[in-house]
C-alpha cells in the first residue's frame, strides 16, 4: 500500500513540475513578445516627440513690428531666412532662422510682445546652404 501511495505522489509531483515549467515557458514567451513589441513600436511612437518645430511658417510682413525689431537687432547683421509662429503654454512665440554674415545659421526666439527669449546657433542647418526668403 505504501508503494502505491509513493507512485501516486511521484506522478503528481511530476505533473506539478511539468505544469510549472509550462507556465514558466509561457511567461517567458509573453515577456519576450512584449519586449519585441515595445522595441519595434518605440521608434514609431517617438517620431512625434522628436518634431521640435510645431509652428507654422509666417511671412515677414505678418510678423509684428516689435518682434521684427528684436529679431533684426539680434541677427548680427544677418538675413532672416524663415520665421515660425507657435503658441506654447498660451504664449505666442516667433522663432526666426537667421543666416549670419559669415554664413552661419542661428535661431532667434522672441515673444509676440518683442521680448527676446533665446539666441542659439543652429548647427544642424549650418551644413546646408539657404537663400534668404525675405528680410533685408
Amino acid at each position: 500500500m505504501m508503494r502505491a501511495f509513493k507512485c501516486s505522489f511521484e506522478s503528481r509531483a511530476t505533473t506539478i513540475r511539468s505544469y510549472e515549467q509550462n507556465i514558466m515557458n509561457r511567461t517567458r514567451k509573453t515577456l519576450v513578445m512584449l519586449a519585441l513589441i515595445t522595441l519595434l513600436a518605440a521608434p514609431a511612437l517617438g517620431k512625434e516627440h522628436r518634431k521640435k518645430n510645431k509652428g507654422e511658417k509666417v511671412s515677414w510682413k505678418d510678423v509684428p513690428a516689435a518682434v521684427q525689431a528684436t529679431i533684426q537687432s539680434n541677427a548680427s547683421g544677418g538675413k532672416v531666412v524663415e520665421v515660425e509662429k507657435e503658441t506654447k503654454n498660451g504664449v505666442v512665440i516667433y522663432r526666426a532662422v537667421v543666416k549670419d554674415t559669415d554664413s552661419k545659421m542661428s535661431k532667434v526666439t522672441v515673444t509676440d510682445g518683442g521680448k527676446l527669449l533665446k539666441v542659439k546657433a543652429d548647427d544642424g542647418r549650418a551644413k546646408h546652404k539657404h537663400k534668404p526668403l525675405f528680410g533685408s
